[in-house]
């Protein structure tokens, strides 16, 4: 059975470091919510887009989607993910197509976080995000519960460590 991994975590938790590292190593599609915005000239989520393009980005995702999953490859979806009607919906999307989904949880500590936003401020590496959207993104964010189908990744692995223990334990289950 195909999957859908969909990455959920915090700003800064390395969703798309951990994505295009998969990407290579499970040779699969790629779908990035930050690229769709950037696509629509809608600048970084971490600037604060407005609720109804956000909407709008999500659409096009599942279109997207439906479209690769006719193809029958994996498929990473690189977003926060931050509530779980999102993960959800693109759930559904999966089920509709006969795929199965993974939500990979970034469970990063939030100093951890903070470093790595105080590190890009000088850095510039990425973009950041603004002190009040990340605020809000932390009061309201909603961690994978257990029947979410969770692979979670903390800083106990290296990212390679990581794809060796859990993604071939994975396959090796099916």
């Amino acid at each position: 059975m195909k999957t859908l991994y969909l990455l959920c975590g915090l700003a800064f938790s390395g969703k798309s470091t951990l994505a295009k590292t998969m990407v290579d190593y499970l040779n699969c599609a790629y779908v990035s919510l930050d690229d769709i915005n950037k696509d629509r000239g809608l600048g970084f989520g971490g600037d604060g887009i407005p609720v109804e393009e956000w909407e709008n980005t999500h659409q096009i995702a599942i279109g997207i989607l439906d479209n690769l999953m006719q193809l029958e490859q994996d498929i990473i979806l690189d977003d926060t993910n931050c509530f779980r009607w999102l993960r959800d919906r693109f759930t559904e999307v999966a089920k509709r197509h006969n795929y199965g989904t993974k939500v990979i949880y970034l469970d990063v500590p939030l100093e951890e976080i903070y470093i790595r936003m105080q590190m890009n401020e000088q850095t510039k590496k990425r973009q950041g995000i603004k002190k009040e959207i990340f605020a809000e993104l932390i009061q309201n964010f909603q961690p994978p519960e257990v029947d979410e189908n969770i692979l979670l990744f903390n800083n106990e692995y290296t990212i390679k460590d990581w794809l060796e223990t859990q993604l071939d334990s994975t396959f090796n289950n099916l």
